[in-house]
């Protein structure tokens, strides 16, 4: 399921020497946030993964696959009524086949998760 202008948006770009910086804007009036949780809509984590893949897409022009979670960490939950837009800040190594990324998803001080994937190019 694709999620970029229909989940999120992005609103803005900056590209430094060793990262890439999103900030995007979340929905929160998508359908997923009915379901998980309607009174207090939590952002999936499953999706903060779909958002990073699909970033990443957007750099490397491939379909990537996500072969290994090397490692997540959740601080804080996503609320997108309290933090409808949020950075999302990569670092993407070239590896044999595929793409190391490390990644931070925050708000100004706040770091919401901090992921490290590995992924497969598939085209």
């Amino acid at each position: 399921m694709k999620l970029k202008d229909d989940f999120f948006k992005i609103l803005n770009i900056n590209k430094y020497s060793d990262k890439i910086e999103y900030t995007v804007q979340l929905d929160a009036a998508h359908p997923i946030y009915r379901y998980h949780f309607p009174e207090n809509p939590v952002t999936p984590g499953v999706c903060i993964i779909q958002t990073v893949k699909e970033l990443v897409a957007e750099n490397v022009d491939s379909g990537l696959f996500l072969q290994k979670i090397a490692r997540i960490r959740y601080f804080r939950v996503i609320n997108p009524v309290d933090n409808p837009i949020i950075s999302v800040s990569l670092d993407i190594s070239d590896v044999e086949g595929g793409y190391n990324v490390a990644a931070t998803v925050f708000s100004g001080e706040t770091v919401f998760s901090q992921l490290s994937l590995l992924f497969i190019i598939t085209n």
